[in-house]
């Protein structure tokens, strides 16, 4: 992303939303619209902060000289960091979809969690009514959800919804590297380790890792991996809603009475 020039979003994977958006997928927009728009802000003052320090006449005097000191900034600086957040960001996001579109389609079919096992009696007195008791099913699952490998929640709403939120290995191959390097982020200040290798072993990284041993998230990459979280969210949204009746708002109407 960074300061870099125009961009053909259509070529780099770029999607628009549907008209017709589900809860969990108003959430993903809004927490992406306020990520960029951050990003946007932070970028659009820095440039300022040059141009300004461009325009102020170099004197002798102290006052000019500590103006100058203001407003002296390298992007670069910062510009690991800021895609370091960009990306965590785009994958809590990504990942907070999956699983309230899960619960959600959990609610509207919970016999698709038939095959996940029994329901001890203390349970089902402590819960009280069937209602409350399929909420119980759903909330244990989507947590236990949360915790499995990217390949393996493939695997499982593939099986339960008929539906492959990946719609290529390509795809898959992209998400994948961005959750990992969002772990490594989280877990081990981005430097790969042996877990990272693992699970990418056999994928294309198309990143580099520095002489430190941390992986360069760089502007081009960050910005094919956020659009494809985005088409990935929009895709499944969409296929979804109209395969399980899920209720769904107008994005235009419901995102600005959510703002």
């Amino acid at each position: 992303m960074g300061e870099g020039g125009e961009v053909d979003s259509t070529s780099e994977g770029f999607r628009q939303p549907p008209d017709q958006l589900t809860e969990p997928c108003l959430t993903y927009m809004a927490r992406i619209m306020e990520l960029r728009e951050f990003v946007a802000f932070y970028y659009g003052f820095v440039k300022t902060s040059a141009e300004l320090r461009r325009r102020i006449p170099v004197t002798d005097e102290d006052e000019g000289d500590k103006a100058l000191k203001l407003l002296r900034y390298e992007p670069s600086r910062h510009g690991a960091f800021m895609n370091q957040i960009m990306l965590s960001r785009a994958i809590e996001s990504f990942d907070l979809y999956l699983t309230t579109i899960l619960r959600d389609v959990f609610i509207a079919r919970p016999e698709m969690l038939k095959s996940e096992g029994t329901v001890d009696v203390a349970t089902i007195i402590e819960v009280g009514n069937y209602q409350d008791l399929v909420w119980h099913i759903v909330e244990k699952k989507v947590h236990e959800l949360s915790y499995k490998p990217l390949s393996e929640l493939r695997r499982f709403i593939l099986s339960r919804t008929g539906i492959d939120i990946f719609p290529s290995e390509e795809v898959f191959a992209t998400t994948m590297v961005a959750s990992e390097v969002r772990n490594l982020i989280a877990h081990n200040d981005c430097i790969a380790n042996d877990v990272f290798m693992s699970r990418t072993k056999g994928v294309d990284v198309p990143l580099e890792i520095s002489s430190m041993g941390r992986v360069v998230i760089d502007d081009a990459w960050l910005r094919r991996a956020s659009y494809t979280l985005d088409s990935l969210v929009f895709r499944f949204d969409e296929m979804a809603s109209q395969k399980f009746k899920l209720q769904t708002f107008n994005r235009m109407t419901a995102f600005l009475a959510r703002v």
